[in-house]
């Protein structure tokens, strides 16, 4: 049992206080009876509409995305396309974040949410979720260069990287497996190792693929798909 205002303001349709005003006017009903007291109670399974629609409750979400270049990992921009601008209705009503980031001219896998603990497992640097990303740059990627991605990349600022599993695929592309999430953190890698990256994308998260997932699409994960966030690349 949820309080029907609280049920229609989780719903992204008005704020509780205007619930309660719509409910005064009649214009809310439970299982077809004009409720107008938006306080009271509700069962799970009623039905509840607002002027005449049916208002879908909030639930757990976690989806995911295919990032296309050209849009910032944010939930506001003054300056540039966000990648909430891309969610259908139905997944902003449910109020879903992104759980990290990817830069604006990065392409793949972002996930979605509106669990607030699975955000913080995602974006923890505590849980080290691995992230795989397809690469192609200049300059070839060199067995000295594939060690040192194992012992921890030092960049230009000094900071040390956590040890990273980096795959020649063929020259100028590559797949590097990393468990942390620092800021541009692939690029400045592959600069420290000499190399400079003209395109990346993220084509998995633990043991979760892109797969055929098209670009700005969009779809909601299985609980089956979203344990496999937390498991390691296969």
């Amino acid at each position: 049992m949820e309080r029907l205002d609280k049920i229609i303001s989780e719903a992204g349709l008005c704020s509780r206080r205007d619930c309660e005003r719509l409910a005064r006017r009649g214009l809310i009903t439970v299982n077809g009876l004009i409720v107008k007291n938006s306080a009271e109670k509700v069962a799970d399974d009623a039905i509840i509409e607002l002027d005449g629609e049916p208002v879908a409750r909030r639930r757990e979400v976690v989806c995911i995305m295919n990032k296309p270049s050209g849009f910032v990992t944010s939930t506001d921009d003054d300056r540039n396309p966000t990648v909430m601008e891309l969610l259908p209705d139905e997944m902003l009503r449910q109020k879903v974040v992104p759980a990290g980031r990817l830069d604006k001219d990065t392409e793949g896998l972002l996930v979605f949410t509106n669990n607030g603990e699975l955000l913080h497992k995602l974006i923890s640097p505590k849980y080290e979720i691995k992230k795989v990303y397809y690469v192609e740059h200049e300059g070839d990627v060199t067995d000295s260069a594939i060690q040192k991605a194992k012992e921890g990349v030092l960049l230009k600022d000094g900071t040390v990287c956590k040890s990273a599993v980096i795959e020649r695929l063929e020259e100028g592309k590559s797949t590097i497996c990393i468990r942390e999430g620092m800021y541009h953190q692939v690029k400045r890698m592959y600069a420290a190792l000499g190399l400079h990256v003209n395109y990346l994308k993220r084509i998995r998260i633990g043991n979760l693929p892109l797969s055929d997932l098209k670009p700005s699409e969009v779809r909601e994960l299985s609980e089956e798909e979203i344990n496999l966030l937390f498991a390691d690349p296969a």
